[in-house]
């Protein structure tokens, strides 16, 4: 007798949510949990295919199926243990992945007859189990094999290769130029996406696994990496991410009111946002523009409303449709009431009546949209005699930022388009012994994408520790093609060291 699937996810898709108009006055987290009796009961819903597509489109190959079939049963420990081997950050990348927009549950095969599995509210349910009812402790490490390997940069991309550094037996440091360890996760990423306590919780289990955080240190001023080299580490990976700001040649630019967006976001959350609300750093106003199209941009838009109950509008150069945003998050400032002006561009910046160095407005060109550019995207052109203007208290840039290029100009690594690190096939750079990666090869990307870049650099490094680089092997072979579906029916695998 064959059971029926419920086509449609337990409680309102995609997820529980805050009301918009209790969430649009505090930090609190906009995405409601299940219950565990939920998750059972969503988990529930997963066919456990043979051929997992889910698991496929995932960056680290996260055990979805074999997290489904646990939960299902009721078993979150198990659960807990098939997706902690792949990925060390589970309740943060459950919160920030756009699990709908390009990755697991845009691949599950339940939504051709209904609404795919919530994989993200049954990861963030067997996360939150773990965290706040069940400590587990972390997976098992190969003996000390006494190499050192520093990492520069402690967001997810130097997380990650720390993390499966030390499960390989290596000794790892992560040198963190700034109070926190987490990187963009930490500071870029709003409270009501992810509370810091979830991301500082899984960095806690990181340091448990032995791995050192030195907190406050910029490689490249306080120490260079030459000098990390000669003393003692072995190898090193440089990941710092993303910091460079793009900014706009527009006139007015320096008036007092236009804020950069990534600066904006790491001085409201870098310390926690309560510290920032005791003493706040910006006068933002009551009227607020904010340009840029992307995750950032909206980030900037949601954080300035909760700060000011102010009216806060978003200004993109294309229509909605191109936005890079993920739909989710759009909809979510819709609903929380930001605005959105589309088609316009600033022009020029000009001063108030009364205090000339304080933006009073900005003069916005109308655009329209001609052929695509090198994206494929439709480039946007200003249409002439179509210039307006936009009165305002403070104007928010989030108009995208590039690879971190201070080692790069400082230490003399080899640097490729938009100043990314330059790496070849084994993420080794132009300086023998010194890797790289995450964002800084890359530019801007996704949480678990850094997390993939930081292990797959973790794997060569090990490699080259070890003296097999003619021995190989990805983690999507080893987690994916060759031992996973294995794993999901044999209890025995629990006991096997992992990395395989």
């Amino acid at each position: 007798m064959s059971t029926i699937v419920n086509p449609k996810r337990t409680g309102p898709y995609p997820f529980p949510k805050a009301k918009p108009e209790s969430r649009r006055r505090n930090f609190s987290e906009v995405q409601l949990p299940y219950t565990l009796e939920q998750a059972v009961q969503e988990a529930q819903r997963c066919l456990v295919c043979g051929t997992p597509v889910c698991m496929d489109v995932c960056p680290v190959q996260t055990d979805t199926r074999g997290m489904n079939e646990a939960v299902a049963r009721g078993d979150f420990q198990t659960a807990y243990e098939r997706v902690r081997e792949t990925n060390p950050l589970l309740g943060t990348t459950a919160r920030c992945c756009p699990q709908l927009e390009s990755l697991c549950e845009s691949a599950c095969v339940m939504q051709w007859g209904g609404e795919p599995v919530a994989i993200g509210m049954i990861q963030r349910a067997v996360a939150d189990w773990e965290r706040t009812q069940s400590k587990q402790k972390p997976p098992a490490s190969y003996r000390d094999t006494g190499k050192r390997v520093a990492i520069v940069g402690g967001g997810p991309a130097g997380l990650g290769a720390a993390e499966l550094l030390r499960r390989y037996g290596h000794r790892v440091t992560i040198f963190e130029e700034l109070a926190h360890a987490g990187g963009t996760a930490w500071y870029g990423i709003p409270d009501f996406h992810l509370p810091k306590d979830v991301l500082e919780y899984e960095i806690e289990k990181i340091e448990d696994m032995g791995v050192e955080i030195w907190l406050g240190i910029k490689v490249g001023e306080d120490i260079s990496l030459t000098k990390l080299l000669d003393e003692d580490y072995d190898a090193v990976i440089v990941a710092t991410g993303c910091k460079d700001v793009s900014s706009l040649d527009t006139p007015g630019a320096n008036l007092r009111g236009v804020i950069e967006g990534y600066r904006f976001l790491e001085d409201v959350y870098v310390n926690g946002v309560e510290e920032y609300l005791r003493k706040p750093t910006y006068d933002l106003g009551n009227e607020i523009l904010v340009i840029g199209g992307g995750n950032s941009a909206v980030d900037v838009a949601r954080t300035a409303l909760r700060l000011t109950g102010g009216n806060v509008t978003i200004v993109y150069r294309r229509t909605e449709r191109e936005m890079p945003a993920d739909r989710q998050i759009i909809e979510e400032a819709q609903e929380e009431g930001i605005n959105f002006r589309f088609l316009a561009a600033p022009k020029a910046f000009n001063g108030g009546k009364r205090e000339k160095r304080r933006l009073g407005s900005v003069i916005m060109e109308t655009m329209e949209l001609g052929a695509p550019d090198a994206s494929g995207r439709r480039s946007p052109q200003p249409v002439l005699g179509k210039d307006f203007e936009l009165k305002c208290d403070s104007v928010i840039m989030a108009v995208g930022r590039g690879p971190d290029s201070f080692l790069s100009k400082k230490e003399g690594l080899k640097t490729g388009r938009s100043n990314a690190l330059l790496v070849n096939d084994h993420f080794e750079t132009s300086i023998p012994r010194i890797f790289a990666a995450g964002d800084v090869t890359t530019g801007e990307t996704l949480v678990v994408k850094a997390l993939r870049s930081g292990r797959d650099a973790a794997q060569r490094v090990h490699e080259f520790l070890a003296s097999a680089e003619n021995e190989h092997e990805s983690l999507y072979e080893k987690y994916f093609l060759r031992r996973v579906y294995k794993k999901l029916f044999s209890e025995s695998m629990k006991d096997v060291l992992p990395p395989p």
